[in-house]
């Protein structure tokens, strides 16, 4: 049996409120713990976390962890996409897999990836 539980993703980034507040903003989360140099969010109906702190270096190279978006049933990719930009992300990509859109390639204002997942029915079985 585990004896550990997930208790935060975090994510480096050099403006760790800034970050929170965009992810909040993104996921209808509220900000829970700001200090200097680290701020989080959190689900207001569960336990799930997001953390940011700040390092020294600017990224470099892609993600080797990213974090997967889906928008509620009856809402498109594309009105979530252009929510997300207004908020300061942008589109790296568009990606298809057998001729259907799979998902959106998208940056946070620091250019960590994530990605904005096609809302297919399947989803939410």
């Amino acid at each position: 049996m585990a004896t550990l539980r997930l208790y935060n993703v975090v994510v480096d980034c050099e403006d760790a409120l800034a970050q929170a507040r965009f992810w909040a903003a993104v996921l209808g989360w509220e900000l829970r713990q700001q200090e200097p140099g680290w701020a989080t969010v959190g689900d207001p109906d569960g336990p799930q976390r997001l953390g940011f702190g700040p390092v020294p270096e600017g990224k470099t190279v892609k993600n080797r962890l990213h974090l997967d978006l889906l928008p509620e049933q009856g809402v498109s990719r594309e009105a979530e996409r252009a929510r997300l930009e207004e908020l300061g992300a942008r589109l790296l990509q568009t990606v298809t897999e057998d001729g259907l859109v799979a998902h959106d390639v998208m940056a946070d204002p620091e250019g960590n990836e994530f990605c904005l997942l096609e809302p297919y029915p399947g989803y939410f079985g």
